[in-house]
């Protein structure tokens, strides 16, 4: 019931003036709880929003027509070697606790463990988690996925990079042998030819 009455209130003119009339009022004729009622009135954002996606988690069908998509804006850091265990930090809209997010390409595909999830349906979420990243995973660009409570995905192509381990060793081509040198002989000088001595008549 707070949602349709948040997204009525937002939308519907005439029970604007009835709330700007008669608040209490209002509330109660659209079905909303005794608890519901202080909630709204306490005007804490962040527990309204906590409210509001509970309620969506209870009503799933709800959350298609009011609840914004997840959206996915960033991964920090954007890159790690193999071999590599990293603790990143996925940045964007309208996360949801629990939910799922992995890094993959065409042949392969790797889990992030999700430890922590702030900002839960507000514009402004942040979700922190481990990625391990195995020696031999194919180096190259991955496509970060979150994926939310309720199936929605959203994604950053090519928004991680894999790099070759530190510890690869580049192969060297051996060294080439210079050629022997032949030993130069002496230079003998070549014979003078003598010409013959006609005799004199």
């Amino acid at each position: 019931m707070l949602v349709k009455f948040i997204h009525d209130l937002t939308n519907n003119e005439k029970l604007q003036r009835a709330f700007a009339e008669n608040p209490k009022k209002a509330m109660q004729q659209a079905g909303l709880s005794t608890k519901q009622q202080a909630l709204f009135k306490s005007r804490d954002l962040q527990q309204l929003s906590q409210a509001v996606v509970d309620e969506l988690h209870r009503s799933p069908a709800i959350g298609y027509w009011f609840m914004p998509a997840i959206n996915l804006t960033s991964i920090s850091p954007a890159s790690g070697r193999q071999g590599q265990t990293l603790t990143v930090t996925l940045t964007g809209q309208y996360f949801t606790d629990p939910m799922k997010a992995d890094i993959e390409n065409n042949t392969r595909k790797v889990p992030i463990t999700l430890q922590s999830v702030t900002g839960c349906g507000q514009e402004k979420s942040q979700a922190t988690g481990s990625l391990a990243l195995a020696a031999d995973l194919p180096t190259g660009p991955y496509t970060v996925r979150v994926t939310s409570s309720d199936n929605a995905t959203s994604t950053l192509s090519m928004g991680f990079t894999v790099n070759a381990s530190s510890g690869t060793k580049r192969a060297t081509a051996p060294a080439k042998k210079s050629p022997a040198r032949k030993a130069s002989g002496a230079k003998t000088a070549p014979a003078r030819k003598t010409r013959a001595k006609t005799p004199k008549k």
